[in-house]
């Protein structure tokens, strides 16, 4: 070869060398053009000779968007990008990865939570290098967290549900050997949605829940697990005193007044305890026994806090059992009607009577309306019961007119439920046309606790009473939350006054000038009294003294079945 042909090949070397360091630039900037455009991050860790971790690579979107690139991370150790804290998580996963093992893990950085594979990469088996791939699932996280809590918290007051409740205890079981469960209800908040419509009814239950929580201590958590129910845990040892104190604090916040749509009324509470391991030791049992103290308190008047025993098991039971029978009584026409006279305490004459409905069950024999009246109040039986009473009482009044008896005015009770319905003036009235009793011989009686709960509807449904020609009484005054305002408003005839206040006129000063100050009120606002419950001569000397218009109880007559109070219309006699 000549030295010409030397050069030549020499001139092509340097031309073809050009060619590929050009070609090198090129594919180094495609790669890192194409590294740039993933959306992820993708890195790479070495291990040095001083066995210290090291970045030779950060790239992808992602890692510019944390302020991780190449650039910036070269060569650098762990500690140096992540400090020595937040290095010790990295350096445990890469000592995994150099082991051969490929490594998965959720890490957070700069509020992003990421998801990272560390795959190990090598030739024969030795790893020279970690190449890892992350992606940003935060909001896939915060998704995730999003329906979690969705599942375990109730929409309307963001407090925990009855899952995560079943949840929750049992962790409790594993880490106390002691715990109690406080089961609270509200009472008949059925009223509350029926008088004002649901939407009222959720800013009623949103107010019941801060209350509640205001209550619950720092070893405690307030759960809704039902529409108008609530569960406090109370983690510790803690003493049926303690708990029942409590608990009474809890009764008192509830039956607060409520100002809502520029109305006041009131919503009271029940309670159901029950204490691990005492009670049960599962907490499905758990819940279960608190339940049966709840409606063991519901049974017994409401607004009461009762720890569960055993024998509620057989007593809840028979409740249960005693509901169906009602329903049963009811259909197959297996109630009666007693009537106890009203007499006037000037005169000593009949002045009408109230109907009161007996049940005489075929097996149990009397069962006492303290007894089934509130079964019928929770299960909704009430309905049925108070229109077979009234038609029943409309029925009977007639037949003694019918029979030459001189007419004779017949109350009769009415539920909460029933007075807070917007139709109930008609169905009224349809009874009436039904029967053919004259208005001016029925007398609806409320008590003062169920017209405080609507108390605008009420009034209404009161007035639309009023026009129909029948009378209205207030029973049980003095045992609720009436205003004299209140008073002044209701269209009532008649002011009847609890015998828890009229047995204690004689021996207790404060009933006497409790009764002594009704008579005047009921009088300034021309409404007549009848003081309930008279058993004594005395009692009724002292009612005559402060010019008391009517009385009922035992001194004159117990509630008597129908052909008894006949006797008492046929004289017509003058008692004393």
């Amino acid at each position: 070869m000549n030295h010409s042909d030397c050069f030549s090949v020499s001139i092509r070397l340097l031309i073809e060398t050009e060619k590929l360091a050009k070609r090198s630039v090129k594919i180094h900037e495609d790669f890192s053009q194409r590294m740039d455009a993933l959306i992820n991050l993708v890195f790479k860790v070495i291990k040095a000779e001083d066995g210290s971790f090291r970045y030779s690579m950060f790239e992808g979107r992602l890692a510019q968007g944390i302020g991780l690139t190449t650039k910036n991370v070269k060569g650098r150790t762990p500690e140096e990008v992540f400090g020595s804290d937040g290095s010790l998580f990295y350096k445990d996963k890469y000592s995994l990865g150099f082991s051969g093992e490929v490594v998965s893990y959720k890490h957070y950085y700069q509020g992003r939570t990421f998801y990272t594979t560390l795959s190990p990469a090598g030739i024969s088996g030795n790893v020279e290098e970690l190449i890892g791939s992350a992606v940003d699932i935060t909001t896939y996280e915060e998704a995730t967290s999003k329906i979690e809590h969705m599942a375990s918290h109730d929409p309307l007051t963001d407090l925990p549900n009855r899952m995560k409740l079943h949840s929750d205890l049992s962790v409790i079981i594993e880490s106390f050997s002691s715990f109690t469960v406080i089961f609270c209800n509200l009472d008949r908040f059925k009223y509350v949605n029926d008088a004002f419509g649901h939407f009222a009814g959720d800013q009623v239950i949103q107010m019941m829940a801060e209350r509640l929580s205001s209550l619950t201590p720092e070893s405690g958590r307030l759960y809704r697990v039902g529409g108008d129910e609530f569960i406090i845990t109370l983690c510790g040892d803690y003493s049926p005193r303690e708990v029942r104190t409590h608990g009474d604090q809890i009764i008192r916040k509830l039956s607060l007044p409520i100002h809502s749509f520029g109305k006041q009324f009131f919503i009271t509470g029940s309670i159901g305890v029950a204490q691990y391991p005492s009670d049960a030791s599962k907490s499905t049992d758990l819940i279960m026994c608190a339940d049966v103290a709840l409606q063991y308190s519901k049974m017994n008047g409401r607004q009461l806090l009762s720890f569960y025993k055993p024998e509620m098991n057989r007593d809840y039971n028979q409740l249960l059992s005693l509901e169906g029978d009602l329903r049963e009584a009811i259909s197959k026409n297996q109630l009666s009607l007693y009537y106890q006279p009203k007499v006037d305490v000037r005169t000593g004459y009949i002045s009408g009577m109230e109907a009161l409905v007996r049940w005489k069950h075929p097996e149990k024999g009397m069962i006492s309306p303290g007894e089934f009246i509130p079964i019928a109040e929770e299960t909704g039986v009430i309905t049925q019961l108070d229109d077979w009473v009234l038609r029943e009482a409309c029925k009977q009044s007639q037949v003694w007119i019918d029979r030459g008896y001189a007419p004779e005015r017949i109350a009769v009770n009415v539920s909460a439920r029933e007075i807070q319905r917007r139709d109930y003036a008609e169905k009224v009235r349809n009874i009436l046309s039904e029967t053919l009793l004259d208005p001016r011989y029925l007398e609806i009686e409320v008590t003062e606790d169920s017209v405080m709960q609507n108390t605008e509807q009420c009034i209404r449904t009161m007035q639309d009473l009023r026009a129909l020609g029948v009378s209205l009484s207030i029973d049980d005054f003095g045992t609720g939350y009436s205003s004299l305002s209140y008073l002044r408003e209701f269209p009532i005839h008649y002011l009847k006054i609890d015998q828890a206040f009229i047995k204690g006129v004689l021996t207790e000063p404060s009933d006497a000038e409790i009764v002594k100050a009704m008579i005047q009120l009921a009088d300034a606002f021309q409404i007549e009294v009848v003081a309930e419950g008279v058993e004594r001569e005395e009692v009724l000397g002292f009612l005559r003294e402060n010019e008391c218009s009517y009385y009922q109880g035992y001194h004159f007559s117990k509630p008597v079945p129908a052909e008894e109070m006949e006797s008492y219309l046929s004289k017509k006699e003058k008692y004393q």
